[in-house]
């Protein structure tokens, strides 16, 4: 694992990292960013199954003021915005 994790930092494509909870896919992922050439940008974990269904679009894309009821007031960046170096 430690090999193919070495050969995807190196890579510029996405990783998407599989396995049962608790084995480790975030330290993982951790360290493929630190040895990658974005190492110097944000890293991002998002844990889907920790987010309602209802509420996984708002988090990951964001949302602007008075979107829907309860919408934090001057809206929220999201997750994939955050990843891409934005700062709300």
């Amino acid at each position: 694992m430690i090999r193919i994790a070495k050969r995807a930092a190196e890579s510029d494509l996405p990783v998407f990292i599989m396995g049962e909870s608790g084995t480790g896919k975030e330290l993982f992922a951790q360290a493929i960013h630190q040895e990658s050439p974005r190492a110097d940008r944000p890293f991002v974990p998002v844990n889907c199954a920790a987010i309602p269904d209802a509420l996984l679009e708002s988090e990951l894309f964001g949302y602007v003021e008075g979107s829907f009821t309860h919408a934090k007031k001057g809206g929220k960046i999201g997750l994939f915005e955050l990843a891409d170096g934005g700062n709300g």
